[in-house]
């Protein structure tokens, strides 16, 4: 059955979930048997290679840890185990800039350019500055990634970025929209926000971090230079097609996704989330929590700083993913619970799972997921698709074989495994889509379709 994705499934926490918020906390073999069937379907399908799910609800916080650290390390992960995070490291981010609202040292609405070092300006538009809650709202009018980036090695693609190469995009860059106008997506934005917060204390990233969130909460293995011990404790990473990757590096844009942790340190953040103390830290968390932008589209989703809020206006999100890693954390205030989900595959499947257990945990019927399955397609076949299909003069699709599968791969990304429904129609794992090679009665294939979101698109053979 195809994967629903979580922009549609949070559309009805609420119906499914009013009358089960005071349902008493579960004790853990209780628990795990609402979540284990749920898992195991995603480990029956070799969706993912390991992984921990943390739950927290009524105050009560369990690690439960499935699959292995990899291929040829068959311990089981646990609440110790630490993954990259990814993208969920905005949070962190959303929240130092709370941090720094409430002590007074930067105001939501500052122009951004303010923070930035003499000869350095901010990109605007017909006068309209970019600000901070800009930034944290993903509304900044700057694209997802700078058009200079182009790593020297995809596989660790932000490892060799540069805060010079960051200042000269800035510099010369033209927005194509107000800010505020619309909402888009930009790890550049959130990155450069991090950077920012940085330089207005004169102190790293890592450092501030550690200062004002890691360390107050008692997160001890949350950090993004490892520790020999932490090291130690590390779970390789992983493609969606379990093939050993490598890990990421974000030196410049840290505040968009450098950050490891693990389950244990992340029931942390949320227990904090769910009851902020009477503090100054508890005032920042209250900040980042409140609803900053509303929807300004269509499938939009409003936005805390940093956080993606669900359809029923209380539930709080924010996944992530790097070559070898996805996570996803759901904190539900009105249900008084919690869902953290690492594991060392890079693969958004585990999205649905989160919200699958979560929905369990307070006494919902969930049924284990349904996984299509693939057929066997012979190395002939494959060969005729082999090429380069082109949808604009600068976004090209090309098609390659390797030991016996096939990969597609989109300008800028990396080469993605589609399984066969059929000799012709493909589809993709690590995120919802599909591709249809069209093949003429001699068998010789001359264009394909790639559809996604609801979007069906032809690109023609040019090689």
């Amino acid at each position: 059955m195809p994967a629903f994705s979580l922009r549609t499934l949070l559309l009805f926490v609420v119906p499914l979930l009013i009358f089960t918020s005071s349902q008493s906390v579960l004790a853990k073999s209780a628990l795990q048997a609402r979540i284990d069937p749920l898992v195991k379907s995603y480990l029956d399908n070799e969706t993912i290679m390991g992984l921990t799910v943390g739950v927290l609800h009524n105050g009560k916080a369990t690690t439960i840890g499935y699959g292995r650290l990899s291929e040829k390390d068959p311990r089981r992960p646990d609440g110790n185990t630490v993954y990259e995070i990814g993208s969920m490291s905005k949070v962190f981010t959303g929240l130092l800039l709370a941090d720094a609202v409430t002590q007074g040292r930067v105001q939501l609405d500052l122009p951004a350019t303010e923070l930035l070092p003499d000869g350095v300006k901010m990109p605007q538009h017909e006068k309209l500055p970019i600000t901070l809650r800009h930034l944290a709202t993903h509304t900044s009018g700057l694209p997802r990634l700078p058009d200079q980036f182009t790593p020297a090695d995809w596989n660790n693609p932000y490892a060799d970025y540069t805060v010079e190469q960051l200042h000269g995009f800035l510099n010369r860059h033209q927005l194509a929209r107000a800010p505020g106008e619309k909402s888009v997506y930009s790890n550049l934005g959130m990155g450069l926000l991090g950077h920012l917060l940085a330089l207005q204390t004169e102190q790293p990233y890592e450092q501030l971090l550690r200062d004002r969130i890691t360390k107050p909460f008692g997160m001890s293995s949350t950090s993004i230079t490892l520790s020999k011990k932490q090291r130690s404790r590390l779970a390789l990473p992983h493609t969606a097609d379990g093939k050993l990757s490598t890990n990421w590096d974000l030196p410049t844009l840290a505040g968009a996704g450098a950050i490891r942790s693990t389950a244990r340190d992340m029931l942390l953040l949320a227990k904090s989330h769910l009851a902020p103390r009477k503090n100054e830290l508890g005032k920042a968390i209250e900040l980042a929590w409140q609803v900053h932008q509303k929807p300004l589209a269509t499938g939009d989703f409003a936005m805390g700083l940093a956080w993606h809020i669900a359809r029923d206006g209380s539930t709080r999100w924010h996944n992530g993913q790097t070559g070898g890693y996805h996570s996803m954390i759901l904190i539900s205030r009105e249900l008084d619970a919690a869902v953290v989900l690492l594991t060392n595959t890079a693969i958004g499947e585990v999205d649905q799972l989160a919200q699958d257990i979560l929905l369990s945990l307070v006494g919902a019927d969930v049924e284990p997921r349904g996984f299509e399955k693939s057929i066997k397609v012979s190395s002939k076949v494959m060969q005729r698709y082999v090429g380069k299909y082109q949808f604009t003069p600068n976004l090209i699709l090309t098609v390659t074989t390797k030991d016996k599968q096939l990969f597609v791969q989109l300008t800028g990304q990396s080469a993605l495994q589609v399984y066969a429904r059929s000799e012709t129609e493909w589809f993709l794992k690590v995120v919802e889509a599909e591709v249809t090679f069209n093949v003429d009665n001699q068998g010789k294939c001359q264009s394909l379709e790639l559809f996604q979101n609801g979007i069906r698109q032809t690109a023609r053979r040019i090689e």
